[in-house]
């Protein structure tokens, strides 16, 4: 989707449910790229060479917890200079802005907006027409706040107060969307949006506080590498890999989901090492074998590397979703009942119980089977499941793989816990009571 203001031009990115934007200047072909992802960064370079454009700026509305951020590679591939707030820990930021700040684009100035609330260092931009919020507003409502310095009530401020003034025409791109939409106006989320209607500070306050979720998975491991710098990684293809299993010298492949997430598809072969683990637990892989570490996408396997310096690891690109759509072959069906089937079973059983004891016991214990469906209404909505992410904590999800199904003895122990996916949809949207934006 692409916006025109004048001789600026918003192109949105768009990867799973997080949006990046690269604005140009269409007169000098200078550029921005705005939160954009670690594992996009090659086809954000080809979308910059296909436009002829010149990155100039990689901006961060905020230090990211549910993905990569790809500044500090592109910072070190361009030279971009890498632009948070003033708020931000970072080790990778080269310009700091405070609100009110500008920094040109070419012929035109983008503005930050302080916009703390979702975390302390969030940050909005203005540029032409458009307004860039990050997870401060999304489209029908607005960044969780009860992780990373986050506050409600600096969300209120930011809301109702600080955008209070700007005008109800410019065009909000926001950081994540999780129903496919692409933009608004502040003017119809003036009018649409739950958080934006509810202008009481107290009720907005009680009903941000009464949607605490559980912690991101993967947060804190995220944020440091963020602040750190995701750096760029070795990488390796689908066929490289199929053809250096085959050989002498053959890579450890090393997969680094959550174990239940082996179970159910994996490359052969393959052990299994969680990402969580991989710091307490680096002593157990050689140093003196070549590592190919694995995720669904690559996402998770990339933060891995980071945290095994010293060894000799290269990503698999794309994740064994590449390494399937390839046509390679995988181990499937270990055995094991999927999450999704899990949350059917624990819905229902829920569901049941609720009704028996509401005619048995009390009326009010009628509320647990609807407590149940205004979860399962908000996950088929957001395609995000709180309560898959608690089952997956359970021993049962937790458990490694049990060596059948030709999994590599490799030396890494045994049973581990696990951690859920990077990318797990819906993490950073604030839930408003039982519903979602």
């Amino acid at each position: 989707m692409k916006s025109m203001t004048r001789a600026i031009v918003v192109h949105q990115m768009r990867t799973e449910n997080c949006l990046a934007y690269l604005i140009a200047d269409a007169d000098t072909h200078e550029a921005a790229l705005v939160d954009p992802r670690a594992d996009r960064v090659a086809d954000y370079l080809r979308e910059l060479e296909q436009r002829g454009l010149r990155l100039r700026l990689v901006l961060d509305t905020h230090t990211h917890a549910d993905h990569l951020s790809g500044a500090a590679e592109l910072h070190a591939r361009t030279g971009a200079d890498v632009v948070l707030s003033a708020q931000a820990t970072s080790e990778v930021a080269t310009r700091r802005l405070s609100d009110g700040d500008r920094v040109a684009l070419g012929g035109h100035d983008i503005t930050l907006l302080a916009s703390p609330g979702h975390t302390d260092d969030s940050m909005s931009l203005l540029v032409d027409g458009a307004l860039l919020t990050g997870d401060a507003l999304l489209i029908g409502g607005a960044g969780r706040t009860d992780f990373q310095n986050g506050s409600p009530e600096a969300l209120y401020e930011t809301l109702h107060r600080r955008f209070a003034d700007l005008p109800g025409h410019l065009i909000v791109y926001p950081g994540h969307d999780y129903a496919g939409r692409t933009h608004s106006t502040l003017g119809q989320e003036r009018e649409t949006n739950p958080l934006l209607r509810l202008t009481e500070r107290d009720r907005f306050v009680a009903a941000l506080r009464a949607g605490h979720q559980a912690k991101p998975a993967n947060m804190d491991t995220i944020v440091a590498a963020n602040i750190h710098g995701v750096r760029p990684t070795s990488r390796i293809t689908v066929d490289e890999l199929a053809g250096a299993l085959g050989g002498a010298g053959a890579p450890l492949v090393v997969d680094v989901r959550l174990p239940a997430e082996y179970r159910s598809v994996h490359l052969e072969p393959s052990v299994s090492l969680p990402l969580d683990e991989i710091a307490a637990r680096r002593s157990e892989l050689p140093r003196d074998r070549e590592i190919a570490l694995v995720c669904r996408t690559g996402a998770r396997a990339r933060v891995a590397a980071a945290g095994l310096s010293g060894f000799r690891t290269r990503v698999l690109e794309g994740g064994i979703a590449a390494w399937q759509d390839a046509g390679h072959p995988v181990v499937e069906g270990q055995a094991h009942m999927s999450l999704e089937r899990q949350v059917r079973i624990a819905a229902g059983a829920l569901a049941c119980t609720g009704g028996v004891l509401a005619v048995a016991v009390s009326p009010w214990f009628g509320l647990l089977p609807a407590f149940v469906g205004a979860g399962l209404v908000y996950a088929g909505i957001t395609d995000r499941c709180g309560m898959a992410m608690l089952l997956g904590k359970l021993p049962y999800n937790r458990r490694g793989p049990d060596g059948a199904g030709g999994t590599c003895a490799a030396p890494v122990g045994t049973a581990t816990p696990g951690a859920p996916s990077v990318a797990a949809e819906g993490t950073c949207a604030a839930p408003l009571g039982s519903s979602r934006r």
